[in-house]
């Protein structure tokens, strides 16, 4: 989890704003528990091992809850003001640049611990986590694959309607009929971030299995994820980015005062819930 491209924090962090706010503080005093149980739904720890993780998971987490709860807090009140007047290009690529720089904060700090553990994952085990991974057929992605143009444009819009009501309190039907025409499936993205996906994968089992350079390689998969990414998707990537940002800007264009202040309202509960956090020893 930790060596992944920081999109994955945008995703996390998305989810995060997507939960009640009592449910923000059980995911986060849990989130150590998830963490080790999705690491060994791939990997089959002995019983060292899981304790070596369970030691280096528990010191992360401190650090995590005393060092970066405040800036996120800090994020989130500036967010909030950017917010609460409309969101333009200019506050999408704060928002984007201040995610990749928590998330290398992280990278950053658990670089060492990574190493430490991945080093005592032997052959049986890389080999089980490439199996598990090559049998990955339940997660959204792959669902999307088998689907057809009209079954993924209805999947897409659902989930964005859930995300959006959750977040505005709520759309109104004309709304939805725009974000319908705006939204537009698109088969060969889903395809090429499969490709990606599994070279990202196959990448990552030839790291686990080079002991020697381990050290090296996972610092510079931290510092330039991209140097994994196949050629087709790091010719799409960058329209699909401008794409998802001018959906965005036209969707807050035609926020409600209401739904806005539902928003608001929201972000003020999160400030709340990571600055009880924080203060939680």
């Amino acid at each position: 989890m930790n060596i992944i491209r920081y999109k994955k924090l945008i995703f996390i962090f998305i989810i995060l704003l997507s939960v009640s706010c009592s449910s923000t503080k059980i995911f986060y005093n849990h989130a150590d528990l998830l963490l080790i149980n999705w690491l060994e739904s791939y990997i089959e720890l002995n019983e060292k091992q899981r304790s070596e993780l369970n030691m280096k998971v528990e010191k992360f987490f401190a650090w995590h809850r005393k060092s970066e709860l405040p800036k996120i807090v800090f994020f989130l009140e500036a967010l909030k003001v950017r917010y609460e007047n409309g969101i333009d290009k200019q506050d999408i690529n704060w928002v984007r640049s201040e995610l990749k720089i928590l998330w290398k904060r992280i990278l950053s700090y658990a670089e060492d611990d990574i190493v430490s553990l991945l080093l005592i994952i032997d052959g049986i085990q890389i080999l089980q986590a490439k199996e598990k991974l090559a049998k990955k057929e339940d997660d959204w992605l792959v669902k999307q694959s088998i689907m057809s143009s009209e079954e993924l444009r209805t999947h897409i819009l659902d989930r964005s309607y859930e995300f959006l009501d959750d977040w505005l309190g709520g759309l109104e039907s004309s709304q939805k009929k725009q974000l319908a025409i705006w939204v537009q499936p698109d088969l060969s993205w889903v395809a090429i971030r499969l490709r990606n996906r599994e070279k990202f994968q196959n990448d990552l089992i030839n790291l686990l299995k080079s002991k020697e350079l381990l050290k090296e390689n996972i610092h510079s998969w931290i510092s330039y994820p991209e140097s994994h990414w196949t050629e087709e998707y790091k010719d799409v990537i960058e329209n699909k980015r401008q794409e998802w940002e001018t959906i965005t800007l036209m969707i807050d264009a035609n926020t409600l005062p209401g739904q806005r202040k539902h928003a608001i309202d929201k972000l003020d509960q999160y400030i709340e819930d990571f600055k009880d956090l924080t203060d939680t020893e």
